[in-house]
């Protein structure tokens, strides 16, 4: 499996953007978490490859796919009308807060009898048959995630021969910050990447799958530029990750202060500068796609292990 972030024993500040998005449940305030993702599915680079992500499952009208972490479940949504009535989309979380916003959105919005189905569960012990689904996908949910190896290997495990697994996550070793004092802002940005338990995973998509058993296995880069403070920060939890660093020793106050004045300037002046790169990586379960089988996903199965809770879909 993919090593950990460092020191988030450490991490004591509360409702991070970053580290408790996985206990959203448990949050002070969950609808910070809510607002976070909507922010995000409005900005086009997110857009942009969510609909990539979608395509590259090969979904056709009666397939059954699984969306892992599916938070406030519009891309299930989309998922759902591509397979359609004859098909069969299903969203898995583990926050009871996300899939009543997923069910209430789905209730508004969708044509009777084409609604996907919304699932309270473990990602890392998904409770589904072998081979019960056409593809999966997860988007954003790895990076919260304490083993994602395993959670990629239930996904390869529910996938039937020939299906397709599709996971986009971000790298925050890869998020920088321009300043005039680059060791701040590699503590920033090293203080934000260590509150994700698996924030480095974009760079191991391609491991997790092969050793999941998957072929053909390809990987896309894609790098999020941000260019304005005031969204950065929204994101990016930027005060509060400075406070952060403050609070552990990795940046005096002077420091601290100093860094979010100097963003703040750079914003005014129109060349704040942010970016990040995300991974969308693919594989495909080996063998011949039976189209014609007719497995029931609701199906239990019992696993010989129990594995820690996800958190729900797409953080930051």
């Amino acid at each position: 499996m993919p090593p950990t972030s460092p020191g988030r024993a450490a991490m004591a500040s509360s409702d991070s953007l970053a580290g408790d998005f996985r206990g959203v449940d448990r949050a002070r305030d969950p609808g910070r978490f809510v607002a976070c993702l909507q922010l995000l599915a409005a900005i086009p680079f997110f857009r942009d490859y969510k609909k990539d992500s979608i395509q590259a499952l090969g979904l056709a009208p009666g397939d059954t796919v699984l969306e892992v972490g599916c938070g406030l479940g519009r891309d299930l949504a989309d998922m759902a009308e591509r397979v359609g009535n004859a098909g069969l989309a299903v969203g898995l979380d583990a926050s009871l807060v996300m899939l009543d916003r997923a069910g209430k959105a789905g209730a508004a919005g969708e044509k009777p009898g084409s609604g996907p189905v919304l699932i309270a569960g473990d990602a890392h012990l998904l409770p589904f048959a072998d081979a019960a689904f056409s593809a999966c996908r997860v988007d954003r949910t790895l990076q919260h995630a304490a083993d994602p190896f395993r959670v990629l290997a239930e996904m390869a495990r529910v996938t039937r021969p020939g299906g397709r697994v599709v996971a986009v996550e971000p790298d925050w070793g890869t998020f920088v910050l321009d300043s005039d004092s680059p060791q701040a802002a590699r503590i920033v940005a090293g203080t934000w990447r260590d509150r994700f338990p698996s924030g480095t995973v974009g760079r191991f998509l391609a491991r997790g799958l092969a050793e999941a058993g998957l072929a053909a296995v390809t990987v896309v880069p894609r790098t999020f530029v941000l260019r304005d403070f005031q969204t950065a920060e929204a994101i990016y939890d930027i005060e509060k990750t400075v406070a952060e660093a403050v609070g552990q020793g990795r940046l005096t106050a002077g420091q601290g202060r100093e860094f979010l004045e100097e963003q703040r300037t750079a914003d005014s002046r129109g060349y704040f500068f942010s970016s990040l790169t995300f991974f969308q990586a693919r594989g495909v379960k080996p063998g011949v796609r039976d189209v014609g089988a007719t497995l029931d996903p609701s199906a239990p199965r019992p696993h010989p292990e129990a594995g820690e809770v996800s958190g729900p879909l797409d953080g930051p």
